[in-house]
């Protein structure tokens, strides 16, 4: 366990492939695991014990006699007619404890209108400096300005790097197509599917905002095996 690591667990699509290895991994390095709304009906079914619930409680099967049933469970409940989705309310109560990162999971699928906004949720983490990153399956995303070492990247791995910003002036190591101080433009395709062929890999931004896409391509997360 990383007493650092906060996970939140959304309400999106848990049935992504690789989620369930991807999964253990994240809920054993966590130090804190916050549930929303729905996403608690998610966490009991894979055996997930959840130290915090947020939300309005609208998504849930069964709302009633939380506290009974889950004794330690902290519940902070909202009105559905709010402002701010229940994720939004979680990402802004983990940023004011001070955690070291935050790890969102499960907020992707569905609703396309929901998945963007989840995206753009990222700046928050982005604008309290506090690293957030959004993990579905064996991918993940994250938002940066500066430099980022590709940690946990296996030649073969696939990067994408998306501006955010109109612009992005950008440099890697370690990945087939290499830049160096290139600008990538949002709404091009330039920055799609690029690949690791060596390690370590880093990305780092001169200028801009960008979106760094990783997906372990063939590697079981959990343990780093090829398939």
């Amino acid at each position: 366990m990383d007493e650092r690591v906060f996970l939140i667990l959304a309400n999106g699509n848990w049935n992504v492939p690789g989620d369930l290895a991807r999964l253990h991994v994240l809920t054993d390095n966590a130090a804190f695991i916050v549930a929303t709304d729905g996403a608690l009906d998610h966490a009991i079914d894979c055996g997930i014990k959840v130290d915090l619930l947020i939300g309005d409680l609208d998504s849930l099967a069964d709302p009633t006699h939380l506290e009974e049933r889950f004794p330690g469970l902290e519940i902070l409940r909202y009105p559905q007619d709010k402002d701010q989705t229940d994720l939004e309310l979680a990402i802004d109560w983990a940023i004011q404890q001070s955690p070291a990162s935050i790890v969102v999971y499960g907020a992707t699928g569905g609703r396309i209108d929901h998945t963007m906004a989840n995206l753009a949720l990222l700046e928050k983490g982005l604008h309290s400096g506090i690293p957030m990153e959004l993990v579905s399956g064996n991918e993940s995303v994250r938002l940066i300005q500066g430099s980022l070492a590709l940690e946990t990247a296996s030649v073969g791995d696939r990067v994408s790097l998306l501006p955010i910003s109109l612009f992005c002036t950008v440099s890697t190591q370690g990945l087939q197509y290499g830049l160096s101080g290139d600008k990538l433009f949002r709404g091009q395709g330039r920055g799609i599917s690029n690949v690791v062929v060596s390690t370590p890999a880093s990305v780092v931004v001169e200028s801009g905002v960008l979106a760094v896409v990783c997906a372990a391509c063939g590697r079981d997360v959990a343990t780093g095996d090829r398939e």
